[in-house]
């Protein structure tokens, strides 16, 4: 049994930097939050457009998520927006893009391999 259900939603629609925009992801996150919110129970932060950016997303990963959650609680991660594989020195690597990410800038781009302490 969980002591809490948390939800860490993402949508981005409103890419610039020439990256294409999308037209529901953020529709798809607002309606995953009032489902996740109103029928489950679940504490939800959430991230859309221009507040979807690798600084926030990394401040998240790297500072609310080791300080707020526990090994007793449920977390759903959820992301609605581009992502990308490019081919590395072992193999596909796997990319979520930011809503301030720079087309072609790979250190603009949040890693799925991210290491979280």
């Amino acid at each position: 049994m969980f002591s809490r259900n948390l939800a860490f939603i993402i949508g981005i629609n409103n890419y610039t930097n020439g990256i294409s925009p999308l037209k529901t992801a953020v529709n798809d996150a607002k309606k995953l939050v009032e489902t996740l919110r109103e029928k489950h129970g679940y504490q939800v932060w959430v991230c859309l457009d221009e507040v979807a950016t690798l600084s926030t997303l990394n401040q998240f990963l790297e500072k609310t998520l080791p300080e707020q959650v526990s090994e007793n609680d449920r977390l759903l991660f959820y992301f609605a927006g581009h992502g990308v594989a490019l081919n590395g020195d072992e193999g596909p690597a796997g990319y979520l893009i930011p809503q301030d990410a720079k087309r072609g800038d790979i250190d603009s781009y949040l890693p799925r391999s991210k290491r979280i302490s």
